[in-house]
This record gives structure tokens, sequence and C-alpha cells, in this order.
């Protein structure tokens, strides 16, 4: 199965029976003959999370000797060389300092910089690839299109601060426009975590206390933003991944791990790493602060469940669990479920009665409380930086806080995939009787092998205590819900929910409170259509999926149409559930307002 895969096997990609790679170039030669359409617009593109390549300036001895002066570390079939000679090195590598957030002693990585960086991850797996190609077969060159790579382990912050990442981002749209014929305005396009950037970027340029661009900047230079997969209101996952390093993909591995034991350990680590180092390694990445919800209860769901003791074999009876209602839970984002000891989570498990268990249920704001207080044991710089962020609720771009620029003449597309399953919320069960940590044995041992892993890295301030002291509760899904290994999914796009790619689009961005200059937007959904792998299923040009919609000839053509000046021809389509997810979240904000707890909330014009 694995030598299907292009990136293990390119010469798949010569087979008769693997999709070839032509419809987006086909389609670029249709919008090219139906619309005359020719290279207007510059193109910037601002790449997503884990899509830019990270290469080695400097490094420790672990892993000197295999590795070149500015290898890919991220990256290239170079990263999985890296990772399979010690991986326990090179996840030191791709960490941060824990107690800096900043380069760790004696190892710098830096992305690659230019198209090289972001068109193709691996052999056979792209990610702008295919859109670059679709952009050159109407004309544009390298010369009119500039690819903003970056580290994106970092915040918006820290891009800043450690790199002038904003700073150079404008001199690099002046330059363009200044050197294209005509002076033509920039066309930003920007792919999941490059829209979080983009949006800061779009208000800290303008801004006496940023880039000092002055009130009119954006009009100035910016024709149009696409935002294609935004996690505009944050991302549930990113609530796991630095709670626990786990994902509902990766927990039936853990499940595994606990069944077999020891003969499968092995196995499971080599193949995704110890979820211990992993946590530290998320927890070191600012980035992955940045995308944590955003909105609150208003957004996420708001009913709190009191810590309960459950002494039935059902602890789910203790829980009131609302039916989701239009992709807004009303009630816990987090549930957790803890036992005194391992004896009674034996009796759990046997399904005795006699069994108790403690259940608490925590809203998202809680929940982000939670995790802050506990990620600060390890991970201080970002845990504090990111609480303190998030008490004063405000910030460049913030979704629905800020204004959007003042540019009438400038249009705004979000553009996502709808129609797959995505995480939305979780249940936790504390993660302390030694079978995950070493498949049998005292706890007091697993505990110690536990720290043995991480603490002679520079990925925790502290290391005497567990990162990961919270795992997937993969054992318990009630079947009222859709619950599947510990997580609850509703639509999206698989990574981001529906209420995070579209609410802010269809509503703030709408209002005039937040749109004083009343700038267009578009709406344009793509229902997830994929197709198995011989078809071109592993990545083919109908899909929704974040990062395989990148793929998709529909959205392309869009793309196409947008940066040569057609885009009224892009008409707004919206097939999911949208409008009832605006009207669910405008009301409970709407509740808030009254309640004296936000700010006063405007209807938007699009009657959502």
């Amino acid at each position: 199965f694995l030598n299907l895969l292009p990136a293990l096997n390119p010469d798949v990609l010569n087979s008769d029976s693997y999709y070839n790679a032509t419809e987006h170039l086909i389609a670029a030669r249709q919008v090219s003959d139906m619309l005359n359409a020719k290279p207007k617009h510059p193109v910037v593109i601002v790449p997503g999370f884990v899509n830019t390549g990270l290469e080695l300036w400097k490094s420790k001895p672990c892993i000197a000797k295999r590795t070149q002066f500015r290898q890919r570390m991220w990256g290239t079939p170079a990263m999985a060389k890296a990772f399979f000679y010690n991986r326990t090195c090179w996840l030191e590598h791709m960490g941060l300092d824990a107690r800096t957030g900043e380069d760790p002693d004696g190892i710098v990585l830096r992305p690659v910089e230019g198209i090289d960086s972001v068109d193709w991850f691996m052999p056979g797996y792209f990610v702008w690839g295919r859109m670059i190609e679709a952009l050159g077969e109407i004309g544009y060159t390298g010369s009119n299109i500039h690819a903003h790579s970056y580290d994106w382990r970092l915040s918006p912050e820290q891009l800043e601060k450690r790199d002038g990442y904003f700073t150079k981002l404008k001199k690099q749209i002046e330059g363009m426009r200044e050197t294209n014929p005509g002076e033509e305005k920039i066309a930003l396009l920007a792919h999941s975590y490059g829209d979080t950037l983009s949006r800061y970027f779009l208000e800290w340029v303008e801004s006496p206390k940023g880039g000092k661009g002055g009130a009119n900047w954006v009009s100035d230079n910016i024709a149009t933003y696409v935002n294609i997969a935004g996690p505009t209101l944050g991302m549930p996952k990113s609530v796991s991944a630095l709670l626990s390093g786990e994902m509902r993909d990766t927990a039936v591995l853990n499940e595994l791990e606990m069944t077999l034991g020891p003969m499968i350990n092995t196995f499971v680590e080599k193949l995704i790493g110890s979820l211990e180092e992993i946590t530290l390694v998320f927890r070191s990445w600012s980035s992955l602060w940045s995308m944590l919800p955003i909105g609150g209860d208003e957004v996420w769901g708001g009913s709190e469940i009191a810590a309960s003791s459950s002494t039935t074999s059902d602890p789910e009876e203790v829980i009131d669990e609302t039916p989701l209602s239009a992709d807004v839970a009303d009630a816990n984002f987090l549930t957790i479920r803890e036992f005194k000891n391992q004896r009674e989570k034996k009796k759990w498990k046997k399904q005795q009665k006699e069994a108790s268990a403690t259940l608490t249920g925590l809203s998202m704001d809680n929940s982000l409380h939670f995790l802050h207080d506990l990620a600060k044991q390890t991970t201080p710089a970002n845990a504090e930086t990111s609480f303190k962020k998030r008490t004063k609720d405000k910030w460049y771009g913030h979704p629905l806080r800020s204004k959007l620029p003042n540019a009438p003449k400038m249009k705004i597309f979000c553009l996502y995939g709808v129609g797959k399953s995505t995480e939305r919320s979780y249940r936790y069960t504390k993660d302390g009787f030694g079978e995950h940590l070493g498949g049998g044995g005292s706890d007091e041992g697993n505990v110690r092998r536990h720290h043995h892993r991480t603490a002679s890295t520079s990925l925790t301030a502290n290391a005497s205590v567990v990162a990961k002291q919270y795992k997937l509760d993969v054992e318990s899904d009630p079947s009222q819900l859709e619950w599947q290994k510990g997580t609850l999914s509703v639509d999206g796009d698989g990574s981001i929910p529906l209420v995070s790619l579209g609410y802010a689009c269809a509503s703030p961005w709408r209002a005039k409170s937040q749109n004083p200059s009343s700038i267009p937007i578009k709406i344009r959904e793509y229902a997830h259509l994929p197709k198995t792998l011989m078809e071109g299923g592993f990545q083919g040009i109908s899909e929704g999926e974040h990062v395989n919609i990148m793929g998709n000839v529909d959205m392309i053509r869009d793309v196409l149409k947008i940066v040569t000046g057609h885009g009224d021809a892009v008409e707004e389509r919206i097939s999911s559930d949208l409008p009832a997810i605006v009207r669910k979240v405008d009301e409970n904000r709407l509740k808030s307002t009254k309640r004296g707890g936000g700010r006063r909330l405007h209807r938007n014009k699009a009657g959502f």
C-alpha cells in the first residue's frame, strides 16, 4: 500500500492507472480562453502551517554527522532520513526553547525562501505546486509571483521580532507594485495559518505602532485578499495538540500501545514519537498557541458541568449532553474523567457499578484556562504570553474585534472546503496509572522513565513535571453523538470546523462596525468529493480537505479569475449549514452583549 503513495514511490506518477495531474492546467487554459485572462495583479503567497520547508543552519552533535549545512529538517525526503536516524534528536531540533520560545542553544532552523519552499512538500505531494503551475499556464512568472515563506513554528509577534517578517512583507509588496507594469495592486493569497498572519499584517502595516504605513496603505497596495481555508476563529485541534500531543488520528495508536504493551510500544514511538516529547515540541511552538479557538463560550458553547462523582457503570448519565445545534455546542468543550486509583479504573472497565469516576465538564473559556495552567509548568514562555494575550482579547487581526482596512476597492474572498468530518470537542482521562507510559510496572517507575526521555533537552522548563498528564478517552464514546476516539466531529474541512472557516466572513466582517468601508466579501464553499487512490484520491482534483483543496480544480479556476481581474465572475456559493451557524452565534453574542459581557453586535448586511 505504501508504495502507491507518490511521496514514497514517484514511479506511480507515471502509471497509466494513476491521475496524470493535468486537469489544473486544462482549467487554466479554459479561464484564459473564456475570459481572455492574462496576468494582472502580482501574486504574493503566504503559505500555511507546516507548509514551508525548514533548513538547518546550526545543529547539535547528535545529528550533525548525518546532516549537511542547510539540509532540510522539514520537507523533502531528507526530513525522513534525519527523523529515522535519531528521532529524539530530530524532535529536539524541531522544538524551540521552553523558557524563551526562541532558538535552543546550538540549534538554528530557518525557512527555505522562494517558491521552492512552498510548492511541493515531498515528491508527489503538492502544497502550492498545482496553483503555481496553473498561474504559470496563464502567463505568470517568477517576476510577478512571490512566496513569502516563514518559520511556521512562530507566532505573528515572534516572526516580526526575530525575522522582521512583516517589515519584509511590506517592502516586498511595495516593490512588486512599483515594478509591475501599470503599478497594479497586489493579490494576497493565504492558506491556513497564513490567514492568521495576513490578517495580522493588514492591521499591523497601517498601525503607528506597527508598520507605520498610514491609513491608506492597504487601499493603495492590495487589490484583493484571498483567504483559503483560514482558521479564522481558531482550531480546536490546537487544544488537543497542546494538551497531550494527540488528535483523533493518533488516538488509535495510543490505544494499541495500551492494549499490547511493550511489544508495540517501540513501533509506535518510532512511527510518531513519544507523545511526551511531541507534547513538549508542540507547546514550544508559539504558532499553535496563536491558533487556539477564538470567541469563547459565545462561539464554542458555554454550559458548564460541575465536577461530579459517578458511582454507576455509565458515567455519561451525570453529563447533560445537549445535541449539537448547527455546529455550536451548548454543552462542554472538554470532558475529563478521572479515577482515584488504578483499582477503580479497572472496576470501571469491567462496568462494575461500585466503581467511581470523577467527571468534569469545561466550557471553552475554562478549557483554555485548564490548558494554560498545565502548560505553564513545562513551557512557561508561550503559556504565559498566550494567557495575557487572551485575557486582553486584543491583537492585530482579531477576527471579532479588529476593523477591516479602509479600502473600499479591495475585495475579500473566503474559499474553503466542507463536508469532511472535523474535530470539535474532546473527552480526556487522566494519564497517570502507568499503562500508557510503559505497558506495565509501577507508576513511580514509569514516571521516571517518562522524565528520562526529555530531561536532557531544552523542550521543558521543569523536567520533574510530566507534560502529558491527560490522554484522549478512547474508551468512552457515547452512542447518541458522533464520538470517535475521544473526539466529537462536525462539518468542516478535516482540520478546521465550519464555524471557524465561515462565521467571520459571513457576519462580523459584513457589519459596518468591523467593515467601515464596506469591502465586498464573498464566500465560496467546495464540497469534499474524494476519489479512490487509483483515481487520484491521494491528492485529487475535487477535494475540500484542508490541504488537498489546494489541488481542487474548481478552486484553482476561481483563484485564476480573481488574480486576473475577473473576480466579479466568482459568485458566492454556500451549500453548508453556515447560515444556521451564523444565526446561532449571533444570538449567543447578542445575549452576552445584553448581559454586559461583550461589545455591541451589529446585524450584517447579508442578513444571515
